[in-house]
């Protein structure tokens, strides 16, 4: 169980803590400093992103581009959207499943903070790690526990890479068997070996570093703050406890592999809708290639630049002219951010209750506490 406190991070009183937290934490001067260099570097990545796409627009015919999408339609948009938002829900109830004993109406918590998750990183300033917190928040405005909802995310983000490393690796079969005509096998073969074996590391290492890692963590912040002390125990006693439960954690992972062939399944019917049809199995295995150089550009925020010209490099390969496949990124991108700004809203107004909600309770102590002190 978790200190009463051990969820609000708070400082303890400088007179206890001494010049041991100044000995610990960097000087503002510094944070202030590390934090603009980020935003220098994350701004830069945008703008060198936004070029890409620019260039793309430039060198083909954005007319046809324009044709393309036309051929979609609103309703058309407006259906793919409504289908991104099931698969969504798919991969709220894999991170939900995790956590044993968690009653099924906290299952809507888990879904928005999915979504939350992947907006943060799609369409906000940040990486996707920055997203992983953010997912987390979205979590507990909805009445998660915070603890079984920081722990379960870490787990479900390694059940979604291994998931992930399935759908590349069903990709790379179908390329394997069937690969279409012209496919670029001396290129794309060795990149593709060697994604798939740095995927299997890094979903190896992230798993057996998550213990490792909080029991460092434990161990070194004895200087800290007790209640941040307090949050890193009883996360690191909650993953011992979800680890517990393998046969979960293989559900989780069985479902955002299944939401990674929904996901291919979306795309393969908004190219049937637009003309350009391709083979499911073909769909796939484009599909496996552009998340596997968009997990490469990690670092890139929402990807800018990254998915356009994977689609515009990678479409033809597999049959699409030009033109369809940058429309298919385009497409994407909108759809990002007509279900994303939406979620960015109602999270600022749950955040906003959230925050009067405290300010409310605060008030009524303090009056609480001068009318106890006038009685007396």
């Amino acid at each position: 169980m978790i200190a009463p406190d051990a969820d609000r991070l708070s400082a303890e009183d400088p007179a206890q803590t001494g010049c041991e937290a100044d000995s610990v934490d960097p000087s503002p001067d510094t944070k202030a400093g590390g934090r603009a260099y980020l935003r220098l570097l994350f701004a830069l990545l945008i703008f060198v992103g936004a070029l890409v796409v620019l260039a793309l627009f430039a060198h083909f015919s954005w007319r046809a581009v324009a044709a393309s999408l036309a051929t979609l339609g609103l309703g058309g948009f407006a259906l793919y959207c409504g289908y991104t938002l099931a698969i969504f829900c798919l991969l709220g109830w894999s991170w939900y499943v995790i956590v044993p004993a968690l009653p099924l109406r906290h299952l809507p918590a888990f879904i928005f903070g999915r979504l939350m998750r992947e907006v943060a990183s799609d369409i906000l300033p940040f990486s996707q790690l920055g997203g992983f917190v953010v997912g987390a928040r979205g979590a507990t405005v909805l009445g998660a526990p915070l603890v079984s909802s920081v722990a379960s995310s870490i787990v479900d983000l390694a059940a979604e890479i291994v998931g992930q490393l399935m759908f590349t690796a069903v990709g790379v079969v179908i390329l394997a068997v069937d690969a279409p005509k012209g496919f670029p096998h001396k290129l794309l073969d060795p990149i593709l070996a060697v994604g798939l074996a740095v995927g299997v590391i890094t979903a190896t290492l992230f798993i057996f570093s998550q213990r490792l890692g909080l029991g460092l963590l434990n161990r070194f912040s004895s200087s800290w703050p007790k209640a941040i002390r307090n949050s890193i125990s009883s996360i690191q006693v909650a993953l011992k406890d979800l680890y517990a439960h393998p046969m979960r954690v293989v559900a989780s992972i069985l479902l955002h592999f299944a939401a990674w062939i929904g996901a291919a399944g979306g795309v393969w019917w908004v190219l049937g809708w637009m003309g350009s049809p391709l083979s499911f199995p073909s769909v796939i295995a484009m599909e496996s290639l552009i998340y596997l150089l968009r997990s490469a550009a990690f670092f890139v925020p929402g990807a800018v630049g990254v998915l356009e010209g994977g689609y515009v490099l990678l479409g033809p390969v597999f049959g699409l002219n030009a033109e369809v496949a940058l429309s298919l990124s385009l497409i994407k991108r909108g759809r990002d951010l007509a279900i994303g700004l939406p979620a960015v809203l109602v999270w600022q107004v749950l955040e906003g209750r959230r925050l009067l909600g405290r300010r409310k309770s605060a008030d009524g102590r303090e009056e609480r506490l001068k009318a106890s002190a006038m009685v007396r």
